[in-house]
């Protein structure tokens, strides 16, 4: 396994650290030890095929599930089995596989759902700052969010998770089911939230699109890391290209 980066950030610290991280559904173990570094100021891409724990890990992250073994921290400090608020509050934040809007609740609501944790709810320069990176959603601010098309929902979960000020967004497939155009539009605005200071880990079936973006990235199979290395030298590999590209055979 590779991990020396050839990212201009490498030097920095570790935002986010996953030591041996074991997580149980019942009997089944869905991560089986994994280790995992994001440092500061990077996008880093996690991927792997349906079923590989991508997600699973990120919940991990977010305190969704906890790990049975193993240990995760944030700025050094470990976070594993706290309760999903308090990761919240220390400056993760989530936007989750499958969008998971308010459907019924107005795109304004749902982005003041994002700043529950602060004192006075949200604040106009958060509120201004989903705006400008989605002027659609500005647009359709007293709209619900449920009668919006994939892609707005997608960028409303998005900012909702950017209306906790998050150190570290991690983002769950946020080109699923959207068309080329709406995805090349997410990527943009991935990569202009990373530019502002925001650190990313992101999960993304479309490799290519993830490794183009992405600083360094991780492959998950079945539970555990089986390579690490700088964006570009995985999106070189033709082991990565057969498996997740679908350019020939690998080697």
């Amino acid at each position: 396994m590779s991990e020396e980066p050839a990212s201009p950030r490498a030097a920095a610290p570790p935002v986010l650290e996953l030591r041996e991280v074991h997580v149980a559904y019942g009997a089944i173990e869905a991560l089986k030890g994994v280790d995992l570094e994001v440092r500061e100021g990077e996008v880093v891409t996690l991927l792997g095929a349906n079923g590989a724990g991508k997600t699973t890990t990120l919940q991990a992250i977010s305190g969704l599930l906890r790990p049975r073994r193993g240990e995760i921290r944030f700025h050094g400090e470990r976070v594993d089995g706290l309760p999903p608020h308090e990761v919240v509050r220390l400056g993760i934040g989530h936007s989750p596989e499958g969008r998971r809007v308010f459907p019924l609740m107005t795109v304004l609501e749902n982005l003041r759902m994002g700043a529950y944790r602060f004192r006075g709810g949200a604040r106009r320069e958060d509120l201004d700052r989903v705006f400008t990176l989605f002027p659609v959603l500005a647009e359709r601010r007293t709209q619900e969010a449920g009668t919006l098309s994939g892609g707005e929902q997608q960028m409303l979960a998005i900012g909702r998770a950017l209306m906790t000020r998050p150190v570290l967004l991690l983002l769950d497939e946020p080109s699923m089911g959207l068309a080329p155009l709406i995805v090349t539009q997410i990527f943009t605005i991935i990569r202009e939230i990373n530019e502002q200071g925001t650190t990313v880990l992101l999960v993304e079936q479309n490799a290519a699109q993830a490794l183009k973006l992405a600083d360094r990235g991780y492959v998950l199979e079945t539970g555990s890391i089986v390579m690490s290395d700088a964006a570009s030298a995985l999106l070189s590999s033709s082991r990565i290209r057969a498996a997740y590209l679908g350019e020939g055979a690998a080697e």
